[in-house]
């Protein structure tokens, strides 16, 4: 006999979030608690369950709303729908406006600019009310959409967690509710919202993802947005658990030196599995420099090649930090402006394109983009006082610095073999004296040039190189070449 569909009542909408704040321990009773509110179905919504239990939870809520002042007349009228809104239902809100100047999005979407300005906002607001909390209006189907956003950035473990119920002091009360859900509770309840016009238009990702690929992904399975809201849930318990193996793993193998550097035991960092060796180097970089966000996926496999199995002696910079190997021991420190001066030696950054001095010798070191090939540069002959890289294989942040003792490269013509500098000058018969006065060009991938000399075989140009950077030494230094 087939089974029946079950005719229990679902429990309502608000009894549901009431389970969620209590079962993770969003909110505790006399909480006092600021709401984001722009207006829209998710945020309307979540004010309205909120102020629904704010009497059996003892709650004290304040409300916020910020006017970028992007959409015109649309823009004031959310504005004023929600300063509506909050004195019907009797709750304090402030309506800010907000600016977004130039540097704030440079090299990033607007929306993501305006993100952050609304979170340090947010903060402010409930600093100056003294709030405990901020409540944000994510749904399960934002989760969803950022899953896959991050999915098509390349996103490691941590960033397919997606967001999390509660980052403190930020709480997202509705993110296993969905926006259906959330449209069927605003019809039943007759709650009036706003809709944003800009959620229509396709110029920004999540729009697409929502409009586009989303409902594309549901032709395969229908329950997409459930099955990637558990996938982040399973995904945030792995993460917290090898977060923490890493704290452990901190805590045993590095230390604080005299110098302010954070120094690890090489050895002991070999024989942890590569997926703690890159939490490890993160957090280092987190405690050297006091920002919240560690080095990115592929600065810290640099480091990893180049610097825990390089030679010892070498030493290359990685965003904010500089680390470098002395036998078992490797070191990272802060770096500090845009050139550094390392202890009897030189180091000077240098963009492409751009020309800087070497004041070793006086000459001055020339870099320029050859952009599209408009030749074969893997079949011509230069002169020793010139290179051509193929711009894909290396990181544009160069830097010309003097040789460190235990420097390795891969030379021009040698197969892609490993060779230490010091064998290199012996073997040229360089004078020690003549040693640190060589200008070598240096990337997060390792040494790129010997100026003057020979160049790192990894990033020669082959005849499918499209983007090239042409390296030049103008000037004599003085030396004879044998």
């Amino acid at each position: 006999m087939p089974l029946l569909p079950s005719t229990r009542p679902q429990p309502s909408l608000v009894h549901r979030v009431a389970a969620v704040v209590r079962t993770r321990g969003l909110i505790d009773r006399g909480d006092r608690i600021v709401v984001a509110i722009s207006g829209g179905p998710d945020s309307v919504a979540l004010l309205s369950l909120l102020h629904e239990l704010a009497s059996t939870l003892d709650l004290s809520l304040w409300a916020a709303h910020f006017n970028y002042g992007l959409r015109g007349v649309e823009s004031d009228g959310d504005a004023a729908f929600v300063a509506d809104f909050c004195e019907r239902l009797r709750i304090p809100s402030v309506c800010e406006p907000l600016t977004l100047s130039g540097d704030r999005y440079k090299g990033r979407s607007l929306q993501e600019a305006a993100r952050d300005l609304r979170y340090e906002a947010l903060e402010r607001i409930r600093a100056s009310v003294g709030a405990h909390k901020v409540a944000l209006g994510h749904t399960r189907d934002d989760q969803a959409e950022t899953l896959i956003m991050r999915l098509l950035r390349g996103a490691g473990m941590t960033g397919l967690s997606g967001m999390p119920c509660e980052r403190t002091p930020f709480i997202r009360p509705l993110l296993k509710v969905s926006r259906t859900e959330i449209l069927a509770y605003l019809l039943e309840k007759e709650i009036p919202f706003r809709e944003d016009s800009s959620n229509a238009k396709p110029v920004y990702v999540r729009n697409r993802v929502r409009h586009e690929v989303l409902p594309l992904l549901k032709q395969f399975n229908p329950a997409l947005v459930d099955v990637l809201a558990r996938q982040a849930d399973i995904l945030r318990e792995d993460d917290q658990c090898l977060d923490e193996l890493a704290e452990q793993q901190l805590g045993q193998l590095v230390k604080d030196n005299e110098a302010g550097e954070c120094e690890l035991r090489r050895p002991e960092f070999l024989v942890l599995p590569l997926a703690l060796q890159r939490r490890v180097l993160r957090k280092i970089v987190q405690r050297c420099t006091g920002q919240p966000h560690g080095l990115s996926f592929s600065a810290v496999t640099v480091i990893i090649n180049q610097v825990v199995h390089g030679c010892s002696g070498v030493r290359l910079r990685a965003g904010q930090v500089w680390a470098e190997r002395e036998y078992d021991t490797i070191r990272v420190r802060r770096t500090y402006g845009q050139s550094q001066t390392v202890v009897g030696r030189e180091s000077i950054r240098i963009a492409v394109p751009s020309t800087v001095q070497w004041p070793m010798t006086g000459q001055q070191l020339r870099a320029e983009m050859l952009g599209s090939a408009t030749c074969d540069w893997s079949s011509v002959s230069l002169p020793p006082t010139q290179i051509v890289l193929d711009a894909d294989r290396v990181t544009l942040d160069l830097e010309v610095r003097t040789w460190l003792p235990g420097d390795c490269f891969y030379p021009f013509g040698l197969q892609g073999h490993q060779k230490k500098l010091q064998d290199f000058f012996t073997d040229r018969k360089i004078p020690r004296a003549r040693r640190t006065r060589i200008p070598l060009v240096v990337a997060p991938e390792g040494i790129v040039w010997i100026g003057g000399y020979r160049m790192d075989d990894r990033f020669r140009v082959t005849p499918a190189t499209t983007h090239m950077v042409r390296l030049t030494l103008i000037g004599d230094d003085g030396e004879e070449r044998l």
